[in-house]
């Protein structure tokens, strides 16, 4: 058995390394904006994530680590529900539930992922009214497992099945998700991922391939003595197999472990960039809330998460 582990960590390492070169360069992986489906994949989960720029690939014990992260789950201790509400703009909503616990030595995860888009316009040429009007429906539901190896090593793998429909078509299709995150002190931690791994999918006679992204990432953890507080700065490096290389920053302050302040910045998108976010502890359960404002008029994401512990 320890010999199996032993091999695991090892691939996990090398996974981990081929992370690094390709956020580090990303030349090896093109450039083809807007050649992947499934858009609602790259949408943030999670208030918390959201509130820290998306800088989550190397957090540890949050029960929404399933959706950025599965390795990071898994020093995740008890039972946990999470839901979260995303309203955006345009009549977008994004809708997310979680459950995470352990046994034995693994952390298993369920989460489920509904995004909807309502008042479609169907149109067949350049008129002033609309023939009609139609929605778009996506899910994503996700199984994941996280197991801490040693006292530095943590990896995880989750497995998803993905569904699209448009009006009166729809697609299928499964995606993969690989973690792993090592502790290189107490206080720093740094954690490689590649999202949505999978083959292309297939939607009336047209082919696409899922938003895989590549991500490396670190985590700074102190504490501040004279306010009694814990802080977290982050930072994660996230390449798109359609966009260019991605920067994201993040930055958390948490009050006598109840009250949170968050901010985070993103470098390289056209119509975002700050975020900022609350949160708020209250025995069992955990509120938070962040905003995102975007550019161009197009309005501002609002993302409303609770979780209970159990």
């Amino acid at each position: 058995m320890k010999k199996i582990f032993s091999l695991v960590k090892s691939v996990w390492l090398i996974v981990l390394v081929i992370l690094l070169s390709s956020a580090a360069f990303g030349a090896s992986i093109p450039d083809k904006a807007g050649t992947s489906g499934l858009s609602f994949l790259k949408l943030g989960i999670g208030a918390r994530p959201t509130g820290m720029g998306e800088a989550f690939t190397a957090i540890s014990g949050d029960i929404f680590s399933l959706y950025w992260n599965p390795a990071g789950v898994a020093r995740h201790t008890g039972t946990e529900f999470a839901f979260m509400h995303n309203q955006w703009f345009q009549d977008v909503s994004l809708e997310y539930a979680a459950l995470c616990f352990g046994y034995k030595k693994n952390v298993f995860g369920l989460g489920l992922t509904l995004s909807q888009v309502t008042n479609l316009e169907r149109r067949e040429g350049p008129t002033e009214n609309p023939i009609s009007y139609f929605d778009e429906h996506d899910l994503s539901l996700a199984f994941s497992w996280g197991r801490k190896l040693n006292d530095k090593f943590d990896l995880g793998i989750s497995t998803k099945f993905l569904y699209e429909k448009i009006d009166f078509s729809s697609a299928t299709g499964l995606g993969f998700d690989l973690g792993a995150v090592y502790l290189l002190r107490p206080d720093i931690q740094i954690g490689g991922a590649i999202l949505n791994l999978g083959s292309k999918m297939k939607f009336e006679q047209e082919e696409f391939n899922l938003p895989t992204r590549y991500k490396v990432g670190a985590a700074y953890l102190g504490h501040e003595k004279y306010f009694n507080g814990d802080f977290i700065l982050s930072l994660d490096l996230v390449k798109p197999n359609d966009n260019d290389l991605k920067v994201h920053l993040g930055g958390e302050y948490t009050y006598k472990e109840k009250f949170t302040l968050r901010s985070g910045y993103q470098i390289g998108y056209d119509d975002k960039n700050i975020s900022l976010g609350l949160g708020l502890k209250i025995k069992k359960y955990a509120i938070d809330y962040a905003f995102v404002p975007f550019s161009s008029d197009i309005g501002n994401s609002h993302r409303i998460s609770v979780n209970l512990k159990l």
